[in-house]
């Protein structure tokens, strides 16, 4: 549903910053992910103005309102509740029964921060819920749709193949690259790198991404779903070190929706 509510006089601890962001009259809200000097970069160019977007887990918000800011008409598509989470299953150290009640309450304050940034920035953007296999047709036809959950979802192309759906020209899927060596981080970016699973038994982290996705594996599922023209932008992040990717498609055949 539309989650348009106005925001609160102050930040406080009911919300839950998923990326850093400077906001007017209440300077920087720190989240774990901070991409303010590389976000340009990963779109390498692709034309926004007049363009409507659609911003496939925009969590609290800094996607969307950076790609408003660049001119675009944005749709921010989140999780509705914890029941829409992939969680690994036989986690250790919280009970299975109390995982979604516990998302409930995180998903919440996620989409507290968005409507407090969202307040503050004076931003028109549209926000809507949902299930991230099945974003709802009424949304639209959209120009472009930015995708970043792939690595947190259990079916993948599933996922990018309901995405993209909507989309009539422009496709901006990004993802990290390996952080452990230089060879696996070039192996990545040549494309010879294979899908990487990543729960391990024993860990027991319910919420760890399941995949490490390679661009190459990105721009063959891209070129499946229709978009056969493809380019990869790189950025190394001044934050935290990692190097990111974005790989962006533009749609070349006719999109297949009862597919």
């Amino acid at each position: 549903m539309p989650d348009r509510d106005p925001a609160g006089a102050g930040p406080s601890e009911d919300l839950h910053v998923t990326h850093t962001i400077d906001l007017p009259g209440h300077g920087t809200l720190h989240g774990e992910i901070d991409l303010r000097g590389d976000f340009s970069a990963l779109l390498d160019g692709v034309p926004l103005g007049g363009r409507r977007v659609l911003d496939v887990a925009a969590l609290s918000g800094f996607t969307s309102f950076a790609l408003e800011a660049r001119g675009a008409e944005v749709v921010s598509y989140d999780r509705e509740g914890g029941r829409h989470w992939d969680l690994v299953p036989f986690c250790d150290g919280i009970p299975a029964a109390d995982l979604v009640a516990l998302l409930d309450t995180h998903q919440a304050r996620i989409a507290r921060a968005y409507r407090f940034c969202h307040a503050a920035l004076a931003s028109r953007a549209e926000r809507v819920e949902g299930d991230p296999y099945d974003i709802p047709a009424a949304i639209g036809p959209v120009d472009a749709a930015l995708v970043g959950i792939l690595p947190q979802l259990r079916d993948p192309f599933r996922g990018l193949h309901g995405a993209l759906r909507l989309v009539q020209e422009t496709a901006i899927v990004t993802g990290l690259l390996p952080r452990r060596s230089l060879f696996g981080r070039l192996a990545a970016m040549r494309g010879d790198a294979p899908l990487m699973f990543l729960p391990r038994p024993g860990r027991g982290n319910p919420f760890e991404a399941w995949w490490r996705i390679p661009p190459r594996t990105v721009r063959h599922w891209l070129h499946v779903i229709g978009f056969t023209e493809t380019r990869v932008a790189y950025r190394r992040n001044r934050h935290d070190g990692r190097t990111r990717y974005a790989v962006i498609g533009r749609r070349t055949r006719a999109n297949r929706t009862a597919i």
